[in-house]
C-alpha cells in the first residue's frame, strides 16, 4: 500500500511540475458577426414584401365580393378578420422568421454550401411578393 501511495504522490508531483500548454487565442478577426449587412438586407427585403402585401390586401380583407382571390377565411371566432388583425398576423410571421433566421445564422446551420439562415426570409418573401402581384392584378 505504501508503494501505491508513493507512486501516486510522485506522479502528482511530476504533473504539477509540468507547464500547461498555451490556451488557444481568441481572435475576433476569425469570428463574423451574426447580424451583418447581408442579414439586414434580406430582413429589409422581407419586411418590404410583407408591408406591400399588407397594404395591397388591406381594402379587401374579409370581403369576398371585392377581391375573391385574396379573401381570408374566418378565424376561430367565425368572424372575418379585420385589416389590423391580418397586419398583426404578418408582423408575427416576420418576428418568427427573423428569430429563426438569426438562430440558424448564429449556429451556422447549413446543408453543404447552402446556408439555411436565408431560407425563412427567401421562402416567405416569394409568397408575399406573389400576394402583391395578385392583389395589384386582380383587385385593383
Amino acid at each position: 500500500m505504501r508503494t501505491v501511495v508513493t507512486m501516486l504522490l510522485l506522479c502528482g508531483a511530476a504533473a504539477f511540475g509540468q507547464e500547461l500548454p498555451d490556451a488557444p487565442s481568441f481572435s475576433s478577426t476569425n469570428q463574423s458577426p451574426t447580424v451583418n449587412k447581408a442579414f439586414w438586407i434580406t430582413a429589409g427585403v422581407y419586411s418590404a414584401s410583407i408591408a406591400g402585401d399588407a397594404i395591397t390586401k388591406a381594402p379587401w380583407v374579409g370581403q369576398t365580393s371585392g377581391c375573391s382571390r385574396e379573401g381570408i377565411p374566418p378565424g376561430l371566432s367565425g368572424r372575418p378578420p379585420k385589416s389590423a388583425r391580418s397586419s398583426l398576423t404578418m408582423a408575427e410571421e416576420f418576428a418568427i422568421a427573423s428569430v429563426l433566421s438569426y438562430q440558424f445564422k448564429k449556429h451556422n446551420v447549413h446543408i453543404g454550401r447552402l446556408q439555411l439562415w436565408e431560407l425563412p426570409f427567401a421562402a416567405r418573401t416569394y409568397v408575399h411578393s406573389q400576394g402583391i402581384i395578385k392583389n395589384l392584378a386582380v383587385c385593383h
